[in-house]
């Protein structure tokens, strides 16, 4: 295993770390069809190797302050041929095989490293030599945003456009969520054929939804007694990846046994939005999952489990919901994408507690 980055991934919170704030293709289960994702192409969302982009010898603009960098290679100096591929990490150190994936889909073009605190350099090394990465990228730069307001600088803007690989560093999703609009929005565009990725929160702001820590964190057990909390706060992400349609990301889940409240924050998406069947994904510490064209891979040392919620659900006097399906991966699990959940466990919730039929 080589040298982790080591940064702390954890969500921020006011308190203790245990209290922590194309066709569609049907999701195969007896809900009926989810909107899924479009089917990869070589030019479209999702899909394939883009052409070669026009990136060489771009000088990008001097950073504003309020933005933290560094940088190892030289930022906008190599043609790239970047990969659509997501790659979504559980927290704490990363595995090593996934960070190479992510680090190859930029296509030996710049990799950015998004964050709103730690470390500027903690990923640097570790994305350009020590994955191991082939082709390895020309650049890797690290940002962090420590005033919101300059996020949206054009020079912050102009480095996430020309990146052939972004991930977001993990730390408090709350603020990568209500970054300024410029920044959202490339960040959004990444899906045009580019690679994304991110560990803990960075993961969690991915998907179509999010559990946004807009009030701190909130337990398993706090979230299903009651799920109407406005703790339980959840909402559409602004940059959610089109191949994670009406998906939840939670991290960091076995460890921290965040199971219930994945299913809490499920019934309110339903609730909320009007998601017919929305599926979450848990992926627990040191593990990753890897979406890449229409095909998914699970590498680490944890589990990846996958939810989807249907039928009847009720929110008062603590959470009741009456189904819900969950599928366990594990290290070299792989498959078609989304996940089939036919032989899934079933399980369903009463007055607040999570039992299997």
């Amino acid at each position: 295993m080589v040298r982790p980055p080591g940064s702390t991934s954890g969500i921020c919170v006011p308190t203790s770390a245990a209290d922590e704030p194309v066709e569609a293709t049907p999701l195969p289960t007896p809900f009926g069809p989810s909107p899924g994702t479009p089917t990869p192409t070589a030019s479209g969302p999702g899909g394939g190797l883009l052409a070669t982009r026009r990136r060489a010898n771009r000088r990008f603009a001097r950073l504003p302050a309020g933005v933290a960098s560094e940088v190892v290679g030289v930022p906008g100096a190599v043609d790239a041929t970047p990969h659509r591929r997501i790659v979504l990490m559980g927290g704490g150190a990363e595995d090593d095989g996934a960070s190479r994936r992510f680090t190859e889909g930029a296509g030996g073009g710049d990799v950015v490293v998004l964050r709103a605190s730690g470390s500027t350099s903690s990923y640097n090394d570790y994305f350009f030599d020590d994955v191991g990465a082939d082709p390895k990228p020309g650049a890797v730069t690290s940002l962090r945003i420590d005033e919101r307001d300059a996020g949206g600088d054009r020079a912050v803007v102009e480095r996430v456009e020309g990146a052939g690989a972004v991930w977001l560093a993990g730390g408090d999703q709350h603020k990568y969520l209500t970054w300024p609009e410029p920044l959202l929005a490339a960040l959004d565009g990444v899906s045009d054929g580019r690679t994304i990725g991110g560990t803990s929160a960075g993961a969690m702001s991915l998907g179509a939804f999010s559990f946004d820590a807009a009030e701190g964190g909130i337990r398993s057990r706090t979230a299903l007694r009651e799920p109407s909390d406005a703790a339980v706060s959840v909402r559409r992400s602004p940059f959610g990846q089109p191949e994670l349609a009406d998906v939840l990301v939670d991290t960091h889940f076995s460890e921290r046994e965040r199971e219930g409240r994945l299913i809490a924050f499920l019934a309110r998406v339903k609730l909320d939005f009007g998601i017919d069947a929305p599926r979450g994904i848990g992926i627990d510490e040191g593990t990753a999952l890897i979406v890449d064209g229409g095909r998914f891979e699970v590498r680490g040392r944890g589990d990846v489990f996958v939810y989807a919620l249907s039928g009847d659900v009720d929110v008062r006097g603590g959470l009741d919901v009456e189904r819900v399906l969950r599928v366990r991966l594990s290290d070299g699990d792989r498959g078609a994408w989304p996940v089939d959940l036919s032989n899934a466990t079933e399980l369903y919730v009463d007055g607040g507690s999570v039992r299997r039929r």
